[in-house]
This record gives C-alpha cells, sequence and structure tokens, in this order.
C-alpha cells in the first residue's frame, strides 16, 4: 500500500501547477493512515481520487483499479484493432453533417477521435457543407478527446496560424509545445463565412479548446452556455503498480492571444441561451447575417421561406416530415 501512495506522490512532482501539486502531497500524507486500513481496491481507488480531486479542484485528476482508464500497458495488435472498429463505427465522432434549408451547413460531433483515420471522417463531413453560407458546430454534447480537434479548427483559417500551446511540466522544468493550423486540409478551407458553435455546460476538454481558439481569433460565435472548464492535459496514464493507475495531469492549454485559458471558468458563450434552444438561435442568427455564395431562384425562395419561419424549417429538416 506505501508503495503505492509512495509512487503516486513522486508522480504530483510534475502536477501542472506546482504548488497545488505540494498542497495533494500533504492531502495524502494527512490520509494515509485511512487510506492503508482500506482492502477494497476499488475503494481505495475512489478515496485517492476523492482526496485529490478536493484539494486540487481538477477533474482530470483519477486514481483508478484495474482497466477503468483503459489499458495499463501497451495494448495488443488485438486491441488496436478492436478500439479502430469501435471508433469507425462510432463515425471517429461525427455524428452527423448535413445542409439546412437556407443553406446553412450543420455538423454535430460527439467527440474528437485520435484514430489516424479520423482526419478522414472530418474532411468527409466538412465535404458535405462546403458550400454553404454558414456553418453550425454542435459541440453541446461533445466530451472532448484527441488530435481530430486540430484537423476541424484547421478549416477556417487561410493562412498559417497559431491556435494554442501545450505547456507541459516534467522532471520539474516546463516545456512549450506549439499547435498551428495545418497548412492543407482536404477540399480546401472555409473562410470568409460565419461560424457558429454551439456549447453546453457537458462541453468539456478538447471541444472547449476549439471553442475557445476560435472566440479568441473571432472566427466563430459561439451560442448556448458556458462549457465544463477543463484545461489541463496529461502525457498518459502513470501505473502506480499492483493494478492500479493514475492520470495527473502535467500540461496546460495557452492562448497566444490571451495568454490564458478556460481552466475552471468555461468558456464563456457570445451569446447565451439555453442548450436545447442554442440550435434554433445559431440558425435564425446565420440566416440572417451569411451572404448567398451561389444565387438562384430556389435558393432565394428557400432562404425567405426560412427566414419567415425558422423554427418550422428547422424541424422539417430534423424530422425529416414536409
Amino acid at each position: 500500500m506505501d508503495q503505492i501512495l509512495n509512487h503516486l506522490s513522486d508522480s504530483l512532482s510534475d502536477y501542472v501547477f506546482p504548488e497545488t501539486g505540494a498542497e495533494l502531497k500533504r492531502q495524502l500524507e494527512t490520509h494515509r493512515s485511512e487510506c492503508r486500513a482500506l482492502t477494497d481496491t476499488k475503494a481505495l481507488a475512489s478515496r485517492l481520487t476523492n482526496d485529490l480531486r478536493a484539494i486540487g479542484h481538477d477533474r482530470h485528476l483519477e486514481v483508478s483499479y484495474g482497466d477503468e482508464m483503459g489499458f495499463e500497458k501497451d495494448p495488443t495488435p488485438e486491441e488496436v484493432r478492436q478500439a479502430h472498429a469501435v471508433d469507425a463505427a462510432r463515425g471517429y465522432g461525427v455524428r452527423s453533417a448535413r445542409r439546412l434549408p437556407g443553406n446553412i451547413g450543420y455538423m454535430d460531433l460527439a467527440y474528437f477521435s485520435g484514430d489516424s483515420a479520423a482526419g478522414a471522417a472530418i474532411a468527409a463531413a466538412m465535404q458535405i457543407v462546403s458550400r454553404t453560407d454558414a456553418l453550425i458546430v454542435d459541440l453541446r454534447r461533445n466530451g472532448g478527446g484527441g488530435p481530430a480537434s486540430t484537423v476541424l479548427l484547421s478549416y477556417f483559417f487561410a493562412e498559417p496560424t497559431q491556435l494554442s500551446s501545450v505547456v507541459e511540466r516534467k522532471n520539474g522544468q516546463d516545456h512549450e509545445r506549439q499547435k498551428w493550423a495545418m497548412p492543407y486540409v482536404s477540399g480546401g478551407p472555409y473562410i470568409d463565412r460565419p461560424v457558429y458553435i454551439l456549447t453546453s455546460h457537458h462541453t468539456w476538454s478538447a471541444a472547449e479548446l476549439c471553442a475557445y481558439d476560435l472566440k479568441a481569433r473571432k472566427r466563430a460565435t459561439l451560442v448556448g452556455e458556458t462549457t465544463g472548464g477543463a484545461a489541463n492535459s496529461s502525457s498518459g496514464l502513470i501505473s502506480l503498480g499492483y493494478g492500479f493507475t493514475a492520470l495527473i495531469p502535467n500540461g496546460q492549454t495557452r492562448s497566444p492571444i490571451t495568454h490564458t485559458n478556460w481552466g475552471g471558468t468555461g468558456v464563456e458563450p457570445d451569446v447565451v441561451t439555453n442548450a436545447s434552444e442554442a440550435l434554433i438561435v445559431a440558425y435564425k442568427l446565420a440566416l440572417k447575417d451569411a451572404k448567398g455564395i451561389a444565387e438562384s431562384e430556389e435558393l432565394t425562395k428557400e432562404r425567405q421561406l426560412a427566414l419567415q419561419a425558422p423554427q418550422a424549417a428547422l424541424a422539417e429538416e430534423l424530422t425529416g416530415l414536409r
């Protein structure tokens, strides 16, 4: 038991906030005898997690037993194939991509995949909405994830643009990694047209990063609720021995525009509304503000009808009842 606690304490030396890391270590020592008395492994993992979060107020801090947080060791080839198959079956996080009446694009993203094929899925979704007059990206139920967020962000900038930095603490030293928009995206960028990001209290981590970066660059209008407030990141799981693992955030995002992040406060929307109303609010804004990139009698009539009754137009499109 003491070996597990000692390893956990040592790992906290690289916690993203050194002063808080020291407090976390003191918390472990204060409750060491109580933890020794716990014989149930899951109860011990839960107790350690709660103790850490009580001081750090960081939901990324977690101790787990067994496979609760994923593979404790390098996955086998079969496990890799299975994870890829599951991710593919979930569309690599792309729930839907479609064109709404009035030539407004809509994408609903469940998470940002770390799979190597995820970029192609984002590109395919962007291809569907590539010729729309405005785009709504729905992140209200997006719990974050991996590198696919950079692929999405890259579509909204025509020039090389630094999106953010990740400042990681390793062996007591800070190291900065800059994140830039990709110089090329399949099908070309989505520029000179309005973008709206839908947010909720459940918008989390990498999804918040997208919202924050686009807001800081004034490239999108955020509509909905303040997001969850998770700006810290981790280099990966740490094995504590005896089946226990820990997730210790050792990095934080930093914007080159604001020189800070949304940690603990969340990303505030530009247009505040309940999450359940965010789509119709953004849709009305898009219909009002967008300029047509192509003109035809049919498109003009469609836009006029949508402007006259946006709620009905949206309901008809999403339910398929016409």
